[in-house]
């Protein structure tokens, strides 16, 4: 039996554990994401944050992606809330959501591409169409509780998240995959959540916390993006 010592075989082994490795981390994040602007803040939430240091891990994978400036402004909104009376800061955050997230008019950002993507800022537009064509497309399914419309911030992260993981456990070729990623990312999501976080650096709010994680958020997918394009290149 002959050994073959090619080492073109292990490379492209390496290669291939460390786009699942990224993939894991890419699926959580997006994920986390998606989690923090579909629904309040809950208060066991808010304390594991605070007490356990919870988010210290999670702003290590931040600073990994040299977002160690926007991370560090959500620990400092996070630290902020200290200065509230402790049964006043879910709530006081809940209001912050309401402001910013539920509320119609110019005092709020509502976090759907139809309101940026449409000159009417109309809900219920184009962009929520070719959302379930592209769920129906990759063999996505969201969860049926959340009742907001297919293009709402929230959906686009979890989409990326449970598509990442399809691809995980399907073995989807890397190259094709990336820039399948990348022309998802600015064809559905970045030609839109700019303006969606200017908005919402721009709305009044008791806290910090809600505008820093829309401004990090952004600023992730766009690294996303970036890491992806290089790897496609």
């Amino acid at each position: 039996m002959t050994i073959s010592t090619d080492s073109s075989i292990d490379t492209t082994m390496d290669a291939t554990t460390e786009w699942q490795a990224a993939n894991t981390a890419r699926s959580a994040l997006y994920r986390w994401f998606a989690d923090i602007f579909a629904r309040e803040l809950t208060t066991t939430t808010l304390e594991q944050w605070q007490q356990n240091q919870v988010y210290e891990s999670i702003h290590e994978a931040f600073v990994s992606l040299d977002l160690e400036e926007q991370s560090n402004r959500v620990k400092a909104a996070i630290s902020d809330l200290n200065k509230l009376p402790k049964q006043d800061r879910a709530l006081e955050l809940a209001a912050d959501f309401a402001q910013i997230f539920l509320l119609s008019g110019d005092d709020s950002a509502p976090p759907y591409a139809s309101y940026y993507l449409s000159e009417d800022k109309h809900l219920y537009g184009e962009p929520v169409k070719q959302m379930r064509q592209f769920l129906k497309s990759q063999q996505l399914s969201l969860n049926p509780e959340f009742r907001e419309p297919d293009d709402h911030v929230s959906v686009y992260f979890m989409v990326m998240s449970l598509w990442i993981n399809s691809s995980n456990n399907s073995g989807s070729d890397m190259l094709t995959l990336a820039q399948e990623q990348v022309e998802f990312l600015d064809s559905a999501l970045l030609n839109w959540l700019p303006k969606f976080n200017e908005r919402c650096q721009r709305i009044r709010v008791q806290t910090d916390l809600y505008p820093a994680l829309v401004a990090l958020a952004e600023q992730f997918v766009i690294a996303d993006r970036e890491a992806l394009s290089t790897l496609v290149s």
